[in-house]
């Protein structure tokens, strides 16, 4: 977001952040791809706010990798190298 000039504001950040991704990034980032952000996203509100002790260590280890993979995606789009 910052790349291209924006900042997400107000209560839910992380919403906005996803539905930028939907609208800028669609073409380049699978769906499949930001729905796991958005399903990872629903999980940590709920272990940092709701719940303790509710993600297991592989379930842990897998966003880690997906985390990478997500992160290599973008830099990909964004020509970093």
């Amino acid at each position: 977001m910052f790349s291209k000039g924006y900042r997400p504001t107000g209560e839910y950040k992380h919403v906005g952040v996803l539905e930028f991704l939907r609208e800028v990034f669609s073409g380049e980032l699978a769906n499949k791809m930001i729905d796991t952000f958005n399903r990872l996203r629903k999980k940590r509100h709920r272990v940092i706010y709701e719940e303790t002790d509710i993600t297991s260590e592989s379930e842990a280890k897998n966003a880690i990798r997906f985390a990478e993979e997500f992160v290599n995606e973008v830099k990909i789009i964004l020509n970093i190298t």
